[in-house]
């Protein structure tokens, strides 16, 4: 390839020039490489250069692109603290709260029974946890893929203090209390902070199987806003996508690199259930019971931040668009039951 392009250049100005250059924002360097090394060929230009005869590769396997093994390698952390408040029942009350400080970090999050393709934590869309470069697995030490710093959990049981023998209308007659006494309020409360993600590379660079993850090099501001219609989690992914060929504030992994994996959050989790009950008892004729439910009492929004449902693909057209909610919109249910 020597003087392809002009006078004077050489083999490796000009591979730089048709090969990895155009290649490196969208198919990685190790495309070019594979171009080259197989089909002596410059897919930029679609220029196929005479290959030796009986011309083998010098770089890469030819029988296969990647060969997955398990291996028992991998390191994981996790640390916590704990806070743990429980009001046994009194005064109709019975409440727990838990409060829990957590890191975890590991080098793969999905479970052994993953495989290359399909796995728990993609449900089908290809394994994230792959160790991008096997010469040096430490690349991939990171936040797990459910690390959760922050954590809180309640639920209770609460008597309302309404009705005969409680608190309030204590000396309600008969037909009155049926309408208030004997009401029980149940719940239970889930709230976490954001759960992390990552972007990855459009191409191959270090693995030409699996993406690196972009490296954070300046300020990437974090927005969570509505854009066409979509919820958007990043303040400018266009200005993110664009500087990828300029390397801010986030740019491209170099060979070998495995990026930084799980350095951004989304959304957490929040929801509230909840439940109102009351049973009347009809002597030995039997019980009636009756449930209102609601779930999800704030009708709270808090999208998923699995990489199946948010675009993390730099230079992509969806980078950083949530498609799925982890919850679902406010629900209720009632329910009449007569026991006998």
């Amino acid at each position: 390839m020597a003087n392809f392009d002009y006078p004077g250049e050489s083999a490796t100005q000009a591979i730089y020039n048709d090969e990895w250059a155009p290649f490196r924002s969208n198919l990685g360097a190790t495309t070019a490489l594979g171009d080259l090394d197989f089909y002596c060929f410059s897919g930029s230009l679609g220029v196929n250069y005479p290959c030796p005869a009986n011309h083998v590769p010098r770089f890469w396997q030819d029988q296969f692109s990647s060969l997955y093994v398990l291996n028992t390698i991998g390191m994981s952390y996790y640390n916590a603290a704990q806070l743990v408040i429980h009001h046994p029942t009194s005064y109709g009350l019975n409440l727990d709260f838990n409060y829990t400080f957590s890191n975890s970090i590991d080098m793969g999050s999905d479970a052994e029974r993953g495989t290359e393709f399909n796995n728990t934590a993609t449900s089908g869309g290809g394994n994230f946890s792959n160790i991008i470069n096997t010469w040096k697995p430490s690349l991939n030490r990171a936040h797990s893929d459910f690390d959760v710093r922050h954590l809180i959990t309640a639920d209770w049981v609460y008597q309302l203090p309404v009705g005969r023998g409680r608190k309030y209308l204590a000396s309600a007659n008969t037909a009155v209390n049926a309408l208030i006494g004997g009401w029980q309020w149940s719940g239970i409360n889930r709230w976490s902070s954001g759960l992390p993600f990552s972007l990855t590379e459009p191409g191959f660079t270090t693995n030409w199987q699996i993406e690196s993850f972009g490296v954070v090099t300046g300020n990437v501001k974090m927005q969570k806003h509505v854009v066409s219609g979509a919820p958007e989690v990043f303040a400018d992914p266009n200005a993110i996508n664009s500087g990828t060929a300029t390397g801010g504030p986030v740019r491209l992994p170099y060979p070998g690199e495995a990026g930084q994996r799980n350095n951004f959050r989304g959304d957490g989790i929040f929801g509230i259930d909840s439940g109102l009950a009351k049973t009347w008892q009809f002597k030995e004729y039997g019980a009636l019971k009756f449930d209102w439910e609601v779930f999800n009492v704030t009708n709270s929004v808090r999208f998923n931040s699995n990489p199946l449902y948010l675009g993390s693909g730099l230079t992509g057209g969806n980078l950083g668009v949530y498609s799925a909610m982890q919850n679902q919109p406010r629900r209720m249910q009632f329910g009449l039951r007569y026991d006998f």
